[in-house]
């Protein structure tokens, strides 16, 4: 089975979070325990970092790529190292500066990660979606490291800078948790592979697969259906379901496929007499949309027109 990289980093970083929030919180509390949780808690950087990495990154082009794992690593144990024992000769001075110094670095390359193929990004949606991110988390950023750690001694912020810490922590926690879920319904695509790919020639079996799962099966009514899950129901690569989608099927890509179906089932339903009585929320919630928001755009795209609209007119 394969893992999921952005998963597990994802556990990662809210493992050393909730450790942070707890030293921070309960550290008189956590008895000879505080050390190891304090140790934890100081990895939040680099799990953050690689987390985020992992979300702008095609996982075929991190395999083999060992020296993120390896700089977190090694600032996890400069970091235990100068936690247990006292700092009070120059090397241990020296590696406790270079611990922090990267831990500050990371946290600096986690911003600026989803920027870095910005200009290679040519959907639309996935640029707002890296500014987005990239935006939110300079802010967490800024009010935790800059705003609270820069206050003077004694002010508000100085004083309230545990509690801030938390919220940030957890806020970006919770932020993770919906760039995850994002990147699954919007999986991210390498232009630059996909250029140098290789047209694989039409297989018709494969193609009345597709058509079979689709308008047959009824698959696009599951709201998290995916590439990958067609591939595993055909036992073919991803690349060459995707191939057969835009090519030989004639969509723009698998999601104005996916809605496509969608949309027809929904048009069928909203003319349906014996449906009448269904409100439109179910209806896509039915055919396999995840909220009312995308079926309306998706809707209106498709006839020019709402929902409610199409409903009336039927009648």
């Amino acid at each position: 089975m394969r893992i999921d990289i952005s998963l597990l980093y994802g556990a990662a970083f809210c493992c050393a979070s909730l450790a942070f929030c707890l030293k921070s919180v309960l550290a008189s509390r956590l008895g000879m325990a505080v050390d190891a949780v304090a140790i934890l808690g100081n990895a939040t950087c680099g799990w953050s970092w690689l987390a985020t990495r992992s979300l702008f990154r095609r996982e075929s082009a991190s395999r083999g790529d060992w020296w993120p794992i390896a700089a977190v690593l090694m600032v996890m144990i400069a970091s235990a190292v100068t936690s247990l024992v006292p700092a009070d000769g120059m090397p241990l001075r020296i590696l406790d500066n270079l611990a922090r110094l990267g831990s500050s670095a990371m946290l600096l390359m986690a911003v600026a990660a989803p920027l870095l193929d910005l200009r290679e990004q040519s959907d639309k949606s996935e640029r707002r979606f890296r500014i987005l991110y990239s935006g939110i988390y300079a802010a967490i950023l800024a009010v935790a490291v800059l705003a609270v750690d820069g206050a003077p001694d004694g002010s508000t912020a100085s004083q309230l800078s545990i509690p801030v810490k938390v919220v940030c922590a957890i806020a970006a926690v919770f932020g993770y948790g919906l760039a995850l879920g994002h990147r699954k319904r919007h999986p991210l695509v390498d232009p630059k592979a996909r250029a140098s790919r290789k047209p694989v020639a039409s297989d018709p079996r494969l193609e009345a697969q597709l058509i079979m799962l689709m308008r047959d099966k009824g698959l696009y009514a599951e709201a998290d259906l995916r590439v990958a899950d067609l591939a595993r129901l055909t036992g073919e690569p991803e690349y060459k379901v995707t191939q057969c989608i835009t090519g030989a099927l004639g969509y723009p890509n698998f999601n104005q496929m996916v809605n496509g179906y969608r949309i027809e089932e929904a048009k069928r339903r909203l003319v349906d007499p014996a449906l009448a009585h269904l409100p439109i929320l179910t209806i896509a919630l039915d055919c396999g949309f995840g909220s009312i928001g995308p079926f309306n755009r998706a809707f209106k795209a498709d006839t020019g027109m709402t929902p409610q609209e199409y409903r009336r007119q039927s009648r």
